[in-house]
This record gives structure tokens, sequence and C-alpha cells, in this order.
């Protein structure tokens, strides 16, 4: 996994010292400090029960300490990544990741991790790392755009024709998992080049930041869970691959 001989060894204590190396399109991260407490607006801190609702407080932003020279895609399933793309990330980016990867690195029969002191170093799959931070801009990678969910715009439109009425439009919130969201697109990267699945593609799905865009109801899957939201001072944003937007209206 890491070329690199004091790297080995990983999921024990080991002395880190520099950037590193790695294999089978892994990235090696130091994660950011647990998320344990949350600080209240009044300055207080509050320490919260991690083991309530996991997914919520697990550490998705770190620090990138290694990179495989290039990333594998075959174009067959299971062999190498799920999709063709470019590699954008580089030694010392701030990325956000998929909790899970997270999750699943730090436990011990997977051994995906080295602890030094009180910092926590992973191995996690590209594929699983949503946006880069790097001098202060955004940029999601691996097809995926950043959104805002909104409301459907005809609904908006009705509401307003409405209120110049003096009336309130009333609506029900019955959308199932079959229904559709509406997003505004708030930060794009490069849309990926193949999928393994050729169902799926990027070509043609042309968005950027400010377009409303239509997807499928699994789509609202949050970059971050609001109690340790960091991005834009906590703005709740959500992630989604090009390939899963269905318009832009």
């Amino acid at each position: 996994m890491c070329e690199e001989q004091g790297l080995r060894g990983y999921g024990k204590t080991e002395k880190i010292m520099d950037y590193k190396k790695t294999l089978n399109d892994y990235v090696f991260i130091k994660l950011d400090p647990e998320n344990k407490s949350i600080r209240l607006r009044n300055g207080c801190e509050l320490f919260v029960d991690t083991t309530y609702e996991p997914e919520k407080h697990a550490t998705v932003e770190g620090e990138v300490w290694g990179l495989p020279s290039h990333l594998s895609y075959t174009g067959t399933p299971n062999k190498g990544m799920p999709w063709k793309t470019r590699m954008e990330l580089r030694y010392g980016d701030k990325v956000i990741i998929y909790y899970l990867a997270v999750v699943n690195a730090l436990k011990k029969e997977n051994s995906r991790y080295i602890i030094e002191g009180k910092d926590r170093y992973i191995f996690v799959p590209y594929q699983n790392i949503y946006a880069v931070i790097r001098e202060g801009k955004v940029i999601p990678v691996n097809g995926y755009v950043l959104f805002e969910q909104v409301e459907d715009p005809s609904i908006t439109r009705d509401r307003e024709r409405m209120k110049a009425l003096g009336l309130e439009l009333v609506t029900l919130n019955t959308r199932t998992n079959t229904h559709v969201i509406y997003g505004k697109i708030k930060y794009t990267g490069e849309p990926n080049q193949e999928y393994v699945d050729e169902n799926y593609s990027d070509e043609g799905v042309d968005v950027k930041e400010g377009d409303v865009v239509v997807m499928r109801k699994i789509s609202d899957i949050p970059l971050q869970y609001d109690l340790h939201s960091k991005i834009d001072g906590g703005a709740k944003y959500f992630r989604v691959q090009r390939k899963a937007i269905l318009a832009k209206i």
C-alpha cells in the first residue's frame, strides 16, 4: 500500500516523517482532530456521544500526506478505479472524504491506519474523496459537483403569485426515493472521462455555478453533517456526480 519501509506496519503506532508515495489508488491522509465536541454560539463547548449516529460525527476532513504516482483505470469491474479521471490531488491538500471510508479504515480488522500520539493517519481509495480545499478554494473531484438544495422552481413561482394576491400556498411533502430534488450548483470540478459501467457518462452534462439542476431524490447526500460542517462557515452542501444529474433548468 505504501512504498516507504516505515509505513509497512500500518495499523500500529509509527513515526510519520514526510510525504509518501502510495500504491493501488490509495491516498494517505492525516485526519483532522476527532469530532468529540461542538462549540455553541455562546462560546461554550458541548461534548457529544459519537457512538450515536457515528456517520454524523466521523472526521471527514484531513490533509494529504501520500499519493499514488497515477490512478489505475482498467475499464474492468472491480479492477482499479470505477471511473477514469485525472489525478487532481497534491501533497498538503485539505480533502473531504466519504465518512464510511474513514470508519472502515480505522477498523482493527482492516488496519488501514497509523496512530502517532493524538494524530491519526489513514489510507482511503482515491474514489472516496469528494472535494479538495486548496488556498481557500473548494474544488470537487471524481466528477462531483456540490449544490445547495432548493425548492421546485414551479412551486416557488406559484408561491410568489399567491403571495402577490395576499394568499399563502400550502404544499405537502410527499416525495419518496423515486421522486426528484432540485439543487443550485455551488462548486464544480472536472467531469469524469469514462465509467466502467457503460450506462453512465458525464458527456454533455455542462453545469456551472448558479445553475439549477434536477436529480433523483437519493442524490441528496450531505457533504458534511451539520454539527461538524466547516466549508463556507458551515454551509449545508450536498454532493452528486454529474452522471446522476437528470436535467438543467
